[in-house]
């Protein structure tokens, strides 16, 4: 039965097992060591799965592992390529669980996770990696060993002081690279929009991934660099889908009519804070530059939560922002519901202002952090580079800043 079992570890120390039963169903135990570091309750792995004595089954734990690995295509890709049935959650991570997003990590059972290895790569192996996804054809036959949410194509790698090279059997990544879609095109240049809305989030004092635009033999590509991953450490996250238990099909809210996700996440995440105060001003203070900005792709997978060793949660930075609304104006849709409105066409500084009451945020406060932003964006065009792409779509955000400076004023 030891096929259907996988070890289950956090920070590289055993949190527990997870197994598939006969029915196809997942079950987790965590294990006695985790549960005399963290005690009974306490998210260190995930909001959604609190440490427990009591086996864990479910939507939730299904919905946390499955969030784990890509979507959609590149996920069809990758089980073809290892003969998994569509939808095999379990079998995909015996594959790719040495390598995820955050500090967790599955191995057979009475193994532990290995450093793995580093194998350089030369100038044309990287480019033609990069060049060909989706499909994706690593060097001397090595497997993809590593795994990250998310639609779009791309690779983890690892930036050495030599260049590139190709993570192994467990060895960390450090970068993503997301080289620009070349099929589904709805926004045309996202990898150019994308990173200059990054810089801007930068320069607008809005916490985000550093990033960079890279060639890669004609392909361009935006690298990404990863922020759970710090001096040769893995740190934990988890992304808004994997907090609230919900499925990737769904990370887009739809229409509510009393407090939605957000609100869960400012009210329950915010309490496993540092500062729960300061946690609902980051969070408004990342929602609201993808508001001004016309993100319509700010769904619950893009947005995570960071969770310390000793499980105390924070915002981690932005990622994966784009105009997109801007470039495509099908792509109306926030991602998240704000005060019962979810169409970016119709969403204005007062449901910004609404929502975060509803999280306990002062008026006075709620009011300063949306103004901060709007400044901040302000200052920031003035100052962050664009070219023959993104001039345009710069000057639509000035537009939709000085709509939303402008409605602030008068409330």
């Amino acid at each position: 039965m030891s096929e259907n079992v996988l070890s289950v570890w956090l920070y590289g120390q055993p949190l527990g097992e997870v197994k598939r039963l006969r029915t196809g169903r997942l079950r987790l135990r965590f294990a006695t060591g985790a549960l005399n570091r963290w005690g009974i309750g306490t998210p260190a792995l995930s909001l959604s799965l609190p440490t427990t004595s009591k086996r864990v089954e479910g939507p939730r734990l299904e919905h946390y592992l499955d969030n784990l690995l890509p979507e959609s295509a590149v996920r069809g890709s990758l089980e073809r390529r290892h003969g998994i049935s569509p939808g095999d959650t379990f079998a995909l991570l015996k594959i790719i669980g040495l390598e995820c997003a955050g500090a967790v990590q599955f191995t057979p059972p009475g193994t532990v996770p290995p450093r793995g290895f580093l194998r350089e790569l030369t100038s044309p192996e990287v480019e033609s990696i990069v060049r060909d996804l989706p499909n994706l054809d690593p060097p001397d036959g090595l497997p993809v060993g590593a795994s990250l949410g998310g639609v779009q194509a791309k690779v983890l790698l690892t930036r050495t002081a030599t260049g590139w090279a190709w993570p192994a059997a467990g060895a960390m990544s450090t970068h993503i690279v997301k080289p620009e879609p070349v099929t589904d095109i709805a926004v045309p240049n996202l990898i150019r929009h994308e990173e200059w809305a990054m810089r801007l989030a930068a320069s607008a004092g809005v916490s985000a991934a550093s990033v960079s635009l890279e060639d890669f033999g004609g392909r361009l590509a935006i690298v990404v660099e990863r922020y759970d991953r710090a001096l040769g450490d893995r740190t934990h996250q988890e992304d808004f889908a994997q907090a609230l238990g919900i499925a990737a099909r769904d990370k887009y809210e739809s229409s509510v009519s009393g407090p939605g996700r957000l609100h869960e996440i400012a009210t329950r995440a915010a309490l496993e804070s540092a500062d729960p105060d300061e946690f609902r001003h980051e969070l408004l203070r990342q929602v609201a530059f993808n508001t001004v900005i016309g993100n319509g792709d700010a769904h619950a997978k893009n947005y995570s939560l960071r969770i310390s060793p000793e499980a105390v949660f924070s915002l981690a930075p932005l990622y994966d922002a784009a105009p997109v609304f801007l470039v495509n104006p099908s792509l109306s849709h926030a991602g998240h519901v704000l005060s019962g409105q979810v169409n970016l066409r119709y969403i204005t500084a007062q449901h910004l202002l609404d929502e975060a009451a509803t999280w306990g945020l002062e008026p006075a406060d709620a009011r300063g952090v949306v103004s901060d932003v709007c400044e901040g964006l302000r200052d920031a065009l003035g100052c962050t580079d664009t070219d023959e792409v993104t001039s345009e779509v710069a000057a639509r955000v000035g537009n939709r800043v000085r709509t939303f400076a402008t409605a602030l004023r008068g409330t």
